[in-house]
């Protein structure tokens, strides 16, 4: 049986910080079937967009989902929050996500 995906995605969470320290929160857009994960950087540029990357699901690695990551600047971030820029559709709103790191 495959973890949860909540789990999976605060182990994805604290991969991530570990190779990018500029990181300031990770966020999870809830489904069912795969991990949404929200990332606010120090480290990314301010770019205006919000853009998805995918990934395929890796049960070698033990990511037994896909998964799909947006990585933000804080800037952009605080558009998401103002409603100047959108999270990708069926994502929710930005109140709606769980902090997970």
């Amino acid at each position: 049986m495959f973890k949860p995906i909540f789990e999976v995605a605060k182990e994805l969470a604290q991969a991530h910080r570990a190779e990018d320290p500029e990181t300031k929160s990770v966020f999870l857009a809830e489904s069912d079937t795969e991990v949404r994960l929200v990332e606010v950087s120090g480290s990314v540029g301010t770019s205006g967009e919000v853009l998805p990357f995918r990934f395929a699901a890796r049960p070698d690695l033990g990511v037994p989902y896909a998964s799909v990551v947006v990585l933000l600047s804080e800037d952009d971030w605080r558009r998401i929050e103002r409603g100047e820029l959108a999270l990708p559709a069926g994502w929710g709103t930005p109140k709606a996500l769980k902090k997970i790191a």
